[in-house]
């Protein structure tokens, strides 16, 4: 039998088809499978799952699960870096705005439950953040997918953990 144990900020609502989780953020809804059991016991702050079956599902499922938790708790952040000289970034409303060395502005729409800060208007950082793990990381993967890093000058959008490896240039003989 497989548990995880759950913060006391969160409640958990667990009916037929479906588990509710809320928590600090907010509150996700997520469609249950029918196969896997779940049991709730709030004296002890633990979710069970029962599922002897399908071992490798239910460790996925209960990992699922576990993301979703952290999600409402805690929240999920990516930092980007935007490198380049006379790279901008203009965030309003639900839009942000690159000007990334191209000859015209690239607009991105924010999805809903989405933030997008800019934390360094020098360095260029911007944090995503949101309560969804596949949402925020598909975001930032998005934003990254505008403005590839370079290989030999460096210049474009990276993870802050990415570290580049700068190719050396054209040698010429003279």
């Amino acid at each position: 039998m497989l548990y995880l144990q759950i913060p006391k900020d969160i409640n958990i609502k667990i009916t037929e088809n479906w588990i509710e989780i809320k928590g600090p953020l907010g509150e996700v809804k997520k469609k249950k499978s029918p196969t896997i059991k779940l049991i709730f016991k709030e004296s002890e702050q633990k979710l069970f799952l029962l599922n002897t079956l399908q071992p490798k599902i239910s460790h996925f499922y209960l990992s699922m699960i576990n993301k979703l938790i952290w999600g409402v708790w805690k929240g999920y952040s990516i930092k980007l870096n935007i490198i380049g000289v006379g790279y901008k970034v203009f965030i309003e409303d639900k839009k942000l705005d690159l000007k990334i060395g191209f000859s015209h502005l690239i607009s991105y729409t924010i999805p809903q439950n989405i933030n997008i800060k800019l934390l360094n208007k020098k360095l260029l950082t911007l944090i995503i953040s949101g309560k969804d793990f596949q949402t925020v990381t598909q975001v930032a993967s998005e934003i990254k997918a505008l403005k590839p890093v370079d290989c030999y000058k460096g210049k474009g959008i990276k993870y802050s953990t990415e570290i580049v490896k700068l190719k050396e240039g054209k040698k010429t003989n003279v």
